[in-house]
C-alpha cells in the first residue's frame, strides 16, 4: 500500500507491517454514489485485496460514459457499475450488479424486497435482439401516437391512484399519464408491455410535483400537454439503444440472472436448498439514512405494486434506526441476520464484498466498517480488507471484502 509520499505504508513500531493499520492513498476522485468532497482513499487489511477494493472505488468517476442499461431508470443509492463483479446480489436494487455479471458471462442471482427492483432488474438484464428491438420501437411509436390522439381529443382516462396520491400531479398531466398507461396495457406482447410500464415508471416522478426521488418537497412545474408522451417515447427509444449496447457487450452464452422477491435474511428459503454462490457483491442499506420504500412512492400505484411488505420488513430504515431509542441495536440485529443469511448460501472460502456507507442513529454516526467487522465473525464471515473514501457530511463509504468461514464442501448439483 502506498502512502501519499509514495512509500509503502502500514508498518508497526517493530518494523513489521500491521495489516490492520489504515493507510491513506492520495487518489483524489469524486464520490462513488453521490457528490462528495475530494479526499484520500484509506485502505486496511490484506494488501493486495485492499488495493483491488481501492481501485474499484476510484473507478467510479462522473467522466465515464453511462453505457449498457445502467442509467435507464432512476434508483437512489444505485451502485456504480464499475464496482460490480458478482454472482449473487441479495440487495439487487436496480440490477447494476446483474447487468455487469451478464456482460461477463457469469451466472447471476439477485433478491430484493421491493417488487419494483425485481421488475427493473429483469428489464435491464434482458438480451433483446435487433429484430425484437425494432419491433419494440415500432410499438412504442404507435403507443405514443395513440396517446397524442387522446390528448388532442380530450379522451377521459382514470389514473389508478389512491386519493392521497392524486395531488402530486397537475390535472392535465395526470390525465395524459393515465391515458398513456391505458395504451400501454393494450399492448399484446407481454415483454414489450412490461418494458413500457417501466419506461412509464421512469418518467412519472419527473412530471409530478415532487422535487426528486429522494426529496418529497413539492414544487410547481409548468408542463405543456403532450410533453409527457414525448418524453415517454424518447425514454423508450433510449432503452432500446441501451439494450443494443448490452446485447453487443454480452458473450454468446450469457445466462439470464435468477431473480427472487425475498428478504435478505431468509436467502436459503428464497433460493432453495441447492443454491450456492461463488462470489457475493452487494450494497446493503445504509442504516438510518433513508426510508428506501418512500423513494418510489409515486410509482407503486402506476405499476400495481403493493409495497406494504417492504414497508414492514425494510432493513436499516431511517424511520426505525434514526428515530427509535434502540434503533442502533435494531440495525445491528437486522444486519447480523442478513450477513448470516448471506454466508449460509455462499461457498466456504468464497468472497463477500459489500459496499456500505456510514449510518446514523439518534444523531450519532454509525461507522459501517466497524459495524460489519464486529458482526461478521458470529455470522460466519472473516473480514479481510477494506477501502474507504470520505463523503459529504463527514461520513465515509466503505468497500469491504470478507471470506466465508468453513471447510470447502462439494458443490451442489446445478439444476
Amino acid at each position: 500500500m502506498r502512502r501519499p509520499d509514495g512509500r509503502r505504508g502500514g508498518v508497526g513500531r517493530d518494523g513489521e507491517r500491521d495489516a490492520r493499520a489504515p493507510v491513506e492513498r492520495d487518489r483524489r476522485r469524486t464520490a462513488l454514489t453521490g457528490v462528495a468532497p475530494e479526499g484520500t482513499t484509506t485502505v486496511a487489511g490484506d494488501e493486495a485485496l485492499a488495493e483491488i477494493l481501492a481501485d474499484a472505488l476510484d473507478a467510479a468517476t462522473p467522466a465515464e460514459r453511462d453505457t449498457l442499461t445502467h442509467g435507464f431508470h432512476a434508483y437512489p443509492a444505485r451502485m456504480h457499475p464499475e464496482t460490480a463483479r458478482v454472482v449473487l446480489d441479495p440487495f439487487v436494487g436496480s440490477g447494476t450488479v446483474l447487468v455487469e455479471a451478464r456482460v461477463r458471462g457469469l451466472r447471476g442471482a439477485g433478491t430484493d424486497l421491493n417488487p419494483l427492483a425485481l421488475r427493473l432488474a429483469d428489464v435491464k438484464t434482458r438480451r433483446v435482439g435487433a429484430e425484437a428491438r425494432a419491433h419494440f420501437v415500432e410499438t412504442l411509436g404507435l403507443v405514443g401516437e395513440a396517446s397524442e390522439e387522446r390528448v388532442r381529443g380530450r379522451v377521459p382516462a382514470l389514473a389508478p391512484l389512491p386519493k392521497h396520491e392524486v395531488g402530486w400531479w397537475d390535472g392535465h398531466v395526470l390525465k395524459e399519464l393515465a391515458g398513456l398507461r391505458e395504451e400501454i396495457l393494450a399492448v399484446g406482447d407481454d415483454d414489450e408491455r412490461e418494458a413500457m410500464l417501466l419506461v412509464l415508471s421512469a418518467i412519472v416522478v419527473k412530471f409530478s410535483r415532487q422535487r426528486a426521488d429522494t426529496a418529497e418537497e413539492r414544487v410547481e412545474r409548468r408542463i405543456r400537454k403532450g410533453l409527457p408522451t414525448e418524453f415517454f417515447v424518447r425514454k423508450g427509444r433510449e432503452l432500446a439503444e441501451r439494450w443494443a449496447w448490452l446485447d453487443d457487450a454480452c458473450p454468446a452464452r450469457a445466462p439470464a440472472p435468477r431473480l427472487a422477491l425475498a428478504d435478505a435474511r431468509v436467502l436459503r428459503r428464497a433460493l432453495g436448498p441447492d443454491f450456492e454462490a461463488d462470489l457475493v457483491l452487494s450494497s446493503p442499506p445504509y442504516g438510518g439514512t433513508y426510508d428506501y420504500v418512500d423513494h418510489h412512492a409515486r410509482r407503486y400505484a402506476w405499476l400495481g405494486i403493493d409495497a406494504r411488505a417492504l414497508a414492514v420488513h425494510e432493513l436499516g430504515a431511517r424511520r426505525n434506526v434514526s428515530a427509535e431509542a434502540q434503533g442502533a441495536a435494531r440495525w445491528d440485529e437486522e444486519l447480523a441476520d442478513a450477513l448470516a443469511s448471506i454466508a449460509a448460501v455462499t461457498r466456504p472460502g468464497a468472497l463477500v464484498v459489500l459496499l456500505m456507507g456510514d449510518g446514523e442513529a439518534q444523531g450519532e454516526r454509525l461507522a459501517a466498517d466497524a459495524q460489519v467487522a464486529r458482526l461478521a465473525p458470529d455470522a460466519g464471515l472473516e473480514p479481510l480488507a477494506l477501502a474507504s473514501q470520505p463523503r459529504a457530511g463527514g461520513r465515509r463509504e466503505h468497500l469491504m471484502a470478507l471470506r466465508v468461514k468453513g471447510a470447502t464442501r462439494p458443490r451442489p448439483t446445478r439444476r
